[in-house]
């Protein structure tokens, strides 16, 4: 059951100061075939910077916990670093986690029904659901003409708010842009559109949930206090739209092409060779390693898909599934290698932990025989040094060190989800008749401006009547003033403001929905809450037991 409260009436503080900056297209452009925009969607540098807010804008999804560029960390080559060290992997095809098929894909959002209940009918549940593929590198990813790695973002971008096509030929980023924010995976509950997503733009103050915000942002932000207002000086009035949301986020996103490496004055003619260390490695890469037959120069990609038998190819029929080819079984988008030292684990499933993992495969020719396997794959034979001399080139040739330090473009603020959390659970919880004690789910922060901050309780008696309590202060286990109701309270009786009567569903959860004003005077405020779930065998408590607290402040 989900229930909706407001705390008090909206308010909203703008300040205004003088915004001077620079298109970040203006970045320097060493690389021979710099991106081309498409003549639907020039370059300015407004809306570029309203796209870096918008890239990196947690308010877009659903819960407030998710970016596009959480997936997208641009010290992680423009890849997910979640993904190295997740204890949340996809199970894969066989549904079933721990086995070889596991994907190292990225986390997304705890599913949400399209009333912002939570839901266990997920594998994940309690934890966020995850990607069935590796997030790809949003770096350089403006030289593609398709993206995913399956290629499904297409040239032609159709705006899924009219399904009226806006850009004709070199749309893959707007197309791309269109997917995470309605998807129930990554950004968003189950059945939301691109209605809803622009609605609520329209009402959250810009970058609430960012913290050390680079210049250019802060600038903007000075300048341009709400969305509407950023929206004019992008456009020239304040409609906000899912045409004009993309266009921002793929112009800014053209604007990170990584052009800085140790082999870029190489490939103008500045220089004749790389250093003693790397030059080595750069020759068995354009040579006996065969690399160049997919990531040619200068790009590191050939913008087409092959099969190289990372997995059997019919666990992911990749770009097949788009093009029903059946030249197309278990091909996926070529990814150039710009900054791969930076974006391990590496290929589409993430199967593969380091660099020396990846020439290992390459060295004996993929690690399965499938039989749309490329032709260009083949068995190397590299000798220790020759792989060691490739890995040493893959590491530190083709890396931008703009990149790896996170300075401009390739600057961003810090996520909420990067911080410690404002949520703190604390207290004591007492047992279900069973001898169960329920558990929350607080991760959702609660920003000003948040029309659904959102507490779960899960692993309750399924079909029981609910309560949750709100209070001003914490009482960490003290007994209930009742004495008949001997239940441990986290919450201060004393100073309840709310409560929430409710019930769980079948799998013992339930959700309560709180919407937070764009109020600047609620920020710093603290609030506690508790579960209070009704379990006549419960005896010990009196038919009663309760969670733990959890402390929230307004951020």
């Amino acid at each position: 059951m989900s229930h909706r409260v407001f705390f008090g009436a909206l308010s909203a503080a703008l300040v205004g100061t003088l915004f001077v900056g620079k298109t970040l297209a203006q970045a320097d452009n060493a690389l021979p075939n710099p991106p081309q925009y498409p003549i639907e969607n020039p370059p300015n540098a407004q809306q570029e910077i309203l796209g870096k807010f918008l890239f990196w804008e947690e308010q877009m999804s659903s819960d407030n916990t998710m970016a596009c560029g959480t997936c997208h960390i641009h010290e992680a080559g423009g890849e997910d670093p979640r993904a190295l060290t997740t204890t949340n992997p996809h199970p894969g095809p066989d549904q079933l986690f721990g086995t070889a098929d596991d994907i190292r894909g990225s986390a997304g959002v705890v599913h949400q029904t399209n009333a912002y209940n939570f839901t266990g009918n997920d594998l994940h549940f309690p934890k966020p659901r995850v990607t069935g593929r590796r997030s790809p590198t949003a770096l350089n990813a403006a030289h593609h003409t398709l993206l995913f790695w399956d290629g499904r973002a297409s040239n032609v971008f159709t705006d899924p708010q009219t399904g009226n096509p806006e850009i004709i030929f070199g749309g893959a980023l707007e197309s791309q842009a269109a997917g995470p924010p309605t998807s129930d995976v990554e950004m968003t509950r189950e059945g939301q559109t691109w209605n809803d997503v622009v609605a609520k733009i329209q009402n959250v103050k810009p970058g609430a949930l960012m913290s050390n915000l680079p210049p250019e942002m802060a600038g903007f932000v000075a300048q341009y206090g709400s969305y509407p207002e950023m929206f004019t000086a992008a456009y020239g009035d304040p409609a906000i739209t899912s045409k004009r949301v993309m266009f921002a986020i793929a112009n800014y996103e053209r604007t990170l092409i990584s052009d800085q490496t140790p082999m870029d004055p190489l490939l103008v003619g500045q220089i004749s060779e790389l250093s003693p260390a790397l030059e080595p490695g750069r020759l068995v890469f354009q040579g006996v390693g065969n690399c160049t037959a997919c990531h040619t120069v200068p790009t590191f990609m050939d913008d087409d898909f092959h099969n190289i038998g990372v997995r059997p190819e019919t666990e992911d029929t990749g770009r097949f599934a788009i093009t029903g080819d059946p030249a197309d079984m278990g091909r996926f988008k070529t990814p150039n290698i710009r900054n791969v030292k930076l974006r391990a684990p590496y290929f589409h499933n993430g199967g593969k932990a380091t660099l020396a993992d990846v020439v290992e495969f390459y060295d004996h020719a993929g690690d399965f025989a499938n039989p749309n396997k490329d032709i260009n794959l083949l068995t190397l034979n590299l000798t220790v040094q020759q792989k060691a001399d490739l890995v040493a080139f893959l590491t530190d040739g083709v890396l931008d060190p703009r990149v790896e330090a996170g300075t401009f473009p390739f600057n961003r603020p810090t996520l909420a989800s990067e911080t410690p959390s404002m949520n703190t659970v604390y207290g004591v919880a007492s047992n279900s008749g069973l001898g169960v004690p329920p558990k929350m789910l607080t991760h959702t922060p609660a920003n000003i401006g948040n029309p659904h901050w959102l507490l779960g309780l899960y692993d309750a008696k399924p079909n029981a009547t609910t309560l949750a309590a709100f209070s001003y202060a914490s009482a960490p286990g003290l007994p209930f003033p009742d004495p008949r109701y001997p239940i441990p309270m986290n919450v201060n009786a004393g100073t309840l403001f709310l409560l929430l009567p409710g019930a769980t569903d079948n799998l013992g959860i339930d959700t309560i929905a709180l919407g937070i004003p764009l109020n600047s005077a609620l920020l710093g405020l603290k609030f506690y809450a508790q579960w209070f779930i009704k379990d006549a065998a419960a005896l010990a408590t009196g038919g009663v037991y309760g969670s733990k607290g959890v402390e929230v402040e307004i951020r």
